[in-house]
């Protein structure tokens, strides 16, 4: 039976990595705040992030139920170095991108991320577990509100929409925080927008995957912490 390599709780995601690696994990994506890895047997997934409060909310949620269809099966939020977390689950694959459309089209939850959602596609397969995740989603959005200035809203979008083994629709990442905003407010010196978050959080933040080594990347780890010095 496929187990999760054990994973110190001080450990770094690289070291993660590195540990799940060592166990035959390999990478099966990367997104844009997180690395997924998958078991030898296709079973298990891991999503490692430094730092992700929106996902961690939708996680939790998860975790707490009730049980939801749509949504995938979380196993455990394990805790990393700082505030990042693996969050083990069901090994998912791409969904068709029309059924996923005709997903997003019968939850009806607008998408605040810049997406433009379908209205005219059926889905025949909307039920009583459809109408709580739109809930559920609409829920999670608000607490997002009322945690973070620089709080997102609602992902909610076929690229975010993927599939169990045996073809079932899974809504992954329904809610977001405006990185983008985040960056914006530590060039801009805005620490008022940035009180949500530490120091330390806002540094690991500057290592999720689009924070690739180079010029770009130092600058604005220079001007965070000449917001602290």
């Amino acid at each position: 039976m496929t187990q999760m390599p054990h994973v110190p709780e001080g450990a770094t995601v690289m070291q993660a990595r590195e540990a799940l690696a060592r166990a035959g994990w390999r990478e099966v994506g990367v997104g844009d705040w997180s690395w997924v890895m998958s078991d030898p047997d296709d079973r298990l997934a891991a999503r490692l992030t430094p730092f992700d409060p929106a996902y961690r909310l939708h996680a939790e949620a998860i975790l707490a139920g009730p049980s939801n269809r749509w949504l995938p099966r979380v196993d455990a939020i394990l805790p990393l170095a700082g505030d990042g977390y693996v969050v083990v689950m069901e090994r998912l694959w791409p969904a068709g991108e029309d059924e996923a459309a005709a997903f997003c089209a019968a939850l009806g939850v607008r998408n605040d991320s810049g997406y433009e959602l379908r209205e005219d596609l059926a889905f025949a397969a909307a039920d009583a577990d459809l109408l709580a995740l739109r809930e559920r989603v609409l829920g999670l959005s608000a607490e997002g509100a009322r945690r973070y200035r620089l709080w997102g809203g609602s992902d909610v979008r076929p690229g975010n929409v993927m599939a169990d083994a045996a073809g079932g629709l899974k809504l992954v990442d329904p809610i977001f925080l405006r990185g983008l905003a985040v960056v914006g407010a530590i060039q801009e010196g805005r620490r008022d927008l940035l009180a949500d978050f530490t120091r330390a959080q806002l540094e690991a933040f500057l290592t999720i995957p689009p924070f690739q080594p180079g010029r770009e990347t130092d600058a604005i780890r220079a001007r965070l912490a000449s917001l602290y010095d």
